[in-house]
């Protein structure tokens, strides 16, 4: 059947790019080599209501092994209703290096967190940018490791940001790994990219870039008007100029953990946000995006045909176990780079879910909305 040949063509296709990110994983930056200069650097957050994570994070920025006078911390904060304006007036009345601004307006052409970053950027007195959000917890070594980073000629920099979890019960630390299997899925594929210097995604969880590549860029102009994509939408900007060198940054001291804690609902819409942004990627990611995605809907079809028995059960299983291998490759590559091995164990579970949660949340994020902070 020619649905069949077409399958394992798809097939081919995937495994050999998979492969392909799996070679780029090996130039990362994965240690630390000191160096003497130090840039100052300008930490810059986007605050709205985040009066339950802020301290935290504040606590962890002014912790950092970097000296106090080269390193200041912007917060903006972005029309928020809670304490977290009381917050940050305290922090910044004890520790010199903690400025934070006030934004009421709103602007069409940059909406959701661009607007906050872009006056973070514009009063920044730093030649290095480092951005991360309130739920984050920066290691100790993060801003020192960024630091050496940049002196070795980079200009953009993604780093891992794997989830923490609040919760208690049973099922819903189950589901928090499988979440965070599909992160160290996402960031292994992140750094494969970006070992060949093509930024295809990236989080705002830890993410740095020089300020002249920003006003190069026209900071966020041609993306302002899409409420997400601050992150992997500005990388795809860079990307496509050639003009920099991307790095993804995996030493121990570089890792940003994020606190997990949002509510199924919220979880729902991040995913559909997240399936959104692919009619603003540039043709080459679509391509890739929508051959993944005729791939996997082949194959959920080729697993019904086998359920209801009008063909062998070899034309589902032989491709299957074929992708699963690849996705497995790149998963233990992954778990080498970040020291995540334990969520491994949840890789058959996830594998079985896998194509029929991109083909929903793909199909959602294109054709529906999704709630958003405003």
């Amino acid at each position: 059947m020619i649905i069949f040949y077409i399958l394992f063509v798809l097939c081919s296709v995937y495994v050999a790019f998979l492969l392909f990110i799996l070679a780029g994983t090996f130039y990362t930056i994965s240690k630390n080599i000191p160096v003497k200069k130090k840039y100052f650097i300008s930490v810059i957050i986007a605050a709205r209501n985040e009066e339950k994570h802020l301290v935290g994070l504040l606590d962890a920025l002014i912790q950092q092994d970097y000296p106090k006078d080269l390193y200041e911390i912007i917060v903006i904060n972005d029309r928020s209703e809670d304490q977290t304006d009381n917050i940050l007036n305290n922090y910044s009345s004890k520790y010199s290096q903690i400025k934070y601004y006030k934004i009421e307006d709103v602007i069409p052409e940059f909406v959701g967190k661009k607007r906050a970053l872009t006056e973070g950027i514009r009063v920044a007195k730093g030649d290095v940018l480092l951005f991360t959000d309130a739920d984050c917890r920066p290691r100790p070594g993060w801003m020192r490791a960024m630091n050496d980073a940049f002196w070795y000629r980079y200009d953009v920099i993604v780093g891992y940001s794997p989830l923490l979890t609040t919760k208690t019960s049973f099922g819903k630390k189950i589901v928090h790994l499988l979440k965070k299997l599909e992160r160290l899925a996402m960031f292994t594929f992140s750094a494969g990219s970006i070992g060949w210097n093509w930024g295809i995604t990236a989080t705002g969880r830890n993410f740095a870039y020089r300020k002249s590549v920003f006003k190069d860029m026209e900071g966020f102009e041609g993306i302002g008007f899409i409420p997400s994509g601050d992150d992997d939408l500005f990388l795809q900007k860079i990307s496509r100029t050639k003009k920099y060198r991307l790095g993804f940054i995996s030493s121990k001291e570089s890792i940003v953990p994020s606190i997990e804690d949002k509510t199924s609902s919220e979880c729902f819409h991040q995913e559909k946000r997240r399936g959104s942004k692919f009619r603003f990627y540039p043709l080459s990611i679509k391509l890739i995006s929508f051959m993944t995605f005729i791939f996997l809907v082949f194959l959920v079809f080729a697993f019904v045909l086998c359920l209801i028995g009008l063909v062998p059960w070899k034309y589902f299983l032989v491709p299957f176990l074929i992708k699963s291998c690849a996705d497995l490759l790149l998963l233990l590559r992954g778990a080498v780079l970040f020291k995540e091995f334990l969520i491994l164990l949840l890789f058959p579970f996830v594998e079985v879910l896998y194509a029929p949660y991109f083909i929903v949340f793909g199909l959602l994020g294109s054709l529906s909305g999704y709630r958003w902070k405003q």
